[in-house]
């Protein structure tokens, strides 16, 4: 099977799952092949992950365009990334919302993710490098927060980056498997918790490392560090 009926297979399924327009059209803008490893690419455009560095791996896309959907983008939203990984989610993201600031742990997956998105044009995009949970209120507000990595609790540090009214979504639960969880910014009403939180599909995402993601393994030249950023723009 050719790489575009791949990609058509996999357009295809958002149709049917009856994922918005605009995020179909985004996948459609944005070619995996462009941010992965070739000798994987029997896995793209599926359900699959693939090992992308660091020890990291792809976003499950299925889940990738739910969370997309979920979070109901809008083209005049500035958006909050963690977890650039490859870039490729980075990339379709920027097809759907003016800005994305875009955080990841390591400098190698930041650089080489800022180098393919830059190569086919996505200019809406800033790099940082740094523990995205734990950033400083230099990056601003936003209007949503996306986290490609598996919580194991809500990432409630990252409420400071959002607008009243603004939306985070994010896997969270057990290490071996998520569910999709919808943070909303509201203002808190007598009796409630102060932030309302609705959960959704089953996914599996790697770990969020960080401050505030599971008790893994975190580079010691970033503790304590604010994101830093990988270079213009």
């Amino acid at each position: 099977m050719s790489m575009s009926t791949k990609r058509n297979a996999f357009l295809a399924s958002l149709k049917k799952a009856r994922t918005g327009k605009a995020i179909i059209d985004a996948f459609a803008e944005v070619r995996q092949e462009d941010f992965l490893d070739a000798a994987f690419k029997s896995s793209f455009y599926t359900d699959e992950t693939v090992p992308i560095g660091c020890g990291e791996r792809s976003d499950p896309l299925p889940s990738l365009a739910r969370m997309f959907d979920i979070l109901a983008l809008r083209k005049k939203w500035r958006v909050l990334e963690v977890g650039t990984g490859s870039g490729y989610s980075t990339a379709v993201l920027s097809r759907m919302v003016a800005e994305v600031v875009t955080v990841d742990l390591y400098d190698e997956l930041s650089g080489a993710a800022k180098t393919a998105c830059r190569k086919r044009g996505f200019g809406n995009i800033r790099f940082f490098t740094g523990d995205g949970t734990d950033h400083e209120p230099s990056l601003g507000l936003f209007d949503a927060v996306i986290v490609c990595a598996a919580c194991r609790k809500r990432p409630l540090s990252l409420v400071r980056s959002l607008k009243r009214g603004g939306r985070m979504v994010f896997p969270m639960g057990l290490p071996h498997q998520q569910q999709i969880a919808l943070l909303v910014n509201d203002a808190p009403e007598a009796g409630d918790e102060l932030f309302r939180v609705s959960f959704h599909d089953m996914c599996v995402y790697t770990l969020l490392q960080g401050r505030y993601g599971f008790p893994i393994y975190l580079p010691e030249y970033l503790q304590g560090n604010e994101p830093q950023s990988t270079g213009p723009g």
